[in-house]
């Protein structure tokens, strides 16, 4: 299991962040789909996401917990901004990392190594992109579809056609490239169930999901449970993004050599 255990880790990043996009009953898919958009323009996000994860091989299991808080500027433009920081426990042990990204470059510290490495604005948009293009998960996806009144705030359940959603997973992780070396594991998803609020103003304003999937990789099968909990902050707000304080002390690096980048 220790094998799979960095690419399980990357695939719950990559498959949080697509699949509690704001994400939908025909006035049900309505609040989704025009969440979806408004919530999509903004241009300054600030997000918090909380994943508790188990991995189960056998008698074995692992439980892996993630937290992370995510903050862009300037979504799609020259002079884009972005930072996250965030903690990954497992096995008894804590891992701290932060990533930041300006004018160009990538900077990443984490188990205690810091490096920085140069990066098209294009490229970060297409690895935050299931974070900031909201109609990643659309209501395609989804069945038995509602939505309820709670006070100024709609909140919409769902649960995920998990037929549909085993493409839609090969697609999102295959497209990650073999940099990753996510293009050898297999997906099976046996469920996906989820919540999303839609605040009086319109825009998505929490996601919560539930996960039961296998995943097969060198002929070992994992069984893979996740909640997701993603919150918004602050929506529609202006979004202050600090730099490291100490952008001197990164190595720069051959991010292609290293296989950062696809």
């Amino acid at each position: 299991m220790k094998k799979g255990l960095a690419l399980l880790l990357s695939t719950a990043v990559v498959l949080s962040m697509s699949l509690t996009a704001c994400g939908g009953g025909t006035d049900a898919k309505k609040i989704y789909d025009d969440a979806s958009k408004k919530t999509a323009e903004l241009t300054e996000m600030d997000m918090s996401t909380v994943i508790a994860m188990q991995m189960k091989q056998g008698e074995d299991s692992i439980d892996i917990s993630m937290d992370m808080d995510m903050k862009m500027a300037n979504i799609d433009q020259e002079d884009m901004k972005y930072s996250a920081t965030g903690t990954t426990s497992a096995m008894g042990q804590d891992m701290d990392m932060s990533m930041y990204y300006i004018d160009g470059y990538y900077y990443m510290d984490t188990a205690g190594q810091k490096i920085k490495y140069a990066m098209d604005v294009n490229a970060l948009m297409e690895q935050v992109k299931q974070s900031t293009d909201t109609g990643a998960l659309a209501s395609e996806y989804m069945k038995e579809i509602s939505a309820k009144k709670d006070g100024d705030n709609q909140i919409i359940t769902y649960t995920a056609d998990a037929a549909k959603m085993d493409e839609y997973v090969k697609e999102v992780m295959g497209g990650m490239g073999s940099g990753m070396g996510l293009d050898s594991v297999t997906y099976n998803i046996k469920s996906i169930s989820g919540e999303t609020v839609v605040n009086k103003d319109g825009y998505c304003a929490s996601t919560k999901m539930n996960m039961d999937m296998e995943m097969e990789m060198e002929g070992e099968t994992i069984s893979v449970t996740m909640d997701i909990d993603l919150v918004y902050n602050n929506i529609g707000q202006p979004v202050e993004i600090e730099a490291p304080a100490d952008m001197d002390s990164y190595t720069e690096v051959d991010a292609a050599a290293m296989g950062l980048t696809q």
